[in-house]
């Protein structure tokens, strides 16, 4: 715009330079000051129009990309809930697309009973029931450094010193190789079960359920079954998924008549805190 007025001014200048004096020439330079003017406001309007186009771009990106995050949660609350499904309906082939997202707000292990565990003479799973919201040490040490030993019981073994001395991120990686480096070893199953703990253990619900989702699919006669559908209904309680939840624990006293006392007894503590019908 000032380039505008700058070579208006100069044409004006000499135009009244070169030409004779005439009654029309005040005439004219108003008229070119009037056109300048409106130059002027024309170039301001589009501006402003230029501005206002780049603000609804953004804003459009920002919704686009709210869209597609609620999106993905949807997908994700849906595989989850086929997962669940096809397990509970005994369909030990369904395989879930990916992990699940971690997520929910509570965290703490699951202890059965006050100071009880369904295994007598289990210090693992001691451990991780005394401990208390977030254990201490959760954050200890660097998982990349994880070396499990060739020998399965040797692994298990070495995943469970973790464990024992609270380090849980550790733990939490070694059990992960232990499932993927030995599927069909005897202690697999303790293994899933154990890496379903931890993340209990350490608020990680959404990986929970998957880990006793797992675990439940790939080895339904397992002695830990039982506590395997109430963990998972547990995690899915602490997710805010109560009607999931209350359908998991029902399942467990469907399939597992026998289950040992304390874990029933906590199944009906969870059903009726979030007051399954």
């Amino acid at each position: 715009m000032t380039l505008i007025r700058t070579a208006a001014v100069t044409f004006a200048a000499a135009f009244l330079l070169s030409a004779p004096a005439a009654a029309g020439t005040k005439d004219d330079i108003r008229d070119l000051q009037a056109r300048l003017a409106a130059a002027e406001q024309a170039l301001s309007g589009q501006s402003q129009a230029v501005l206002k186009i780049s603000q609804l771009e953004r804003q459009l990106q920002d919704m686009t990309g709210e869209i597609e995050r609620l999106q993905y949660e949807l997908d994700q609350a849906n595989t989850r809930l086929d997962a669940v499904s096809a397990v509970l309906a005994g369909d030990t082939n369904y395989q879930a697309p990916g992990d699940f997202s971690n997520g929910g707000a509570a965290s703490g292990p699951v202890s059965l009973m006050p100071g009880a565990n369904a295994a007598s003479g289990d210090p693992i799973g001691d451990q991780i029931s005394q401990s208390s919201a977030a254990p201490v040490g959760a954050a200890a040490g660097d998982p990349s450094d994880i070396a499990l030993p060739l020998d399965p019981n040797a692994a298990f073994d070495y995943a469970s010193g973790f464990l024992l001395a609270g380090d849980y991120q550790r733990a939490k990686a070694a059990f992960t190789l232990y499932v993927e480096a030995f599927p069909s070893h005897p202690r697999t199953a303790d293994a899933q079960f154990r890496l379903g703990e931890i993340h209990l253990a350490l608020g990680e619900n959404a990986a929970a359920a998957d880990a006793f989702i797992a675990h439940i699919r790939n080895y339904p006669n397992d002695q830990r079954s039982a506590e395997a559908y109430l963990k998972l209904g547990t995690a899915f309680a602490r997710l805010d998924k109560s009607k999931e939840a209350c359908t998991v624990f029902k399942t467990m006293k469907s399939k597992h008549p026998n289950a040992p006392s304390p874990v029933v007894q906590r199944a009906d503590l969870e059903m009726a805190r979030i007051d399954c019908q």
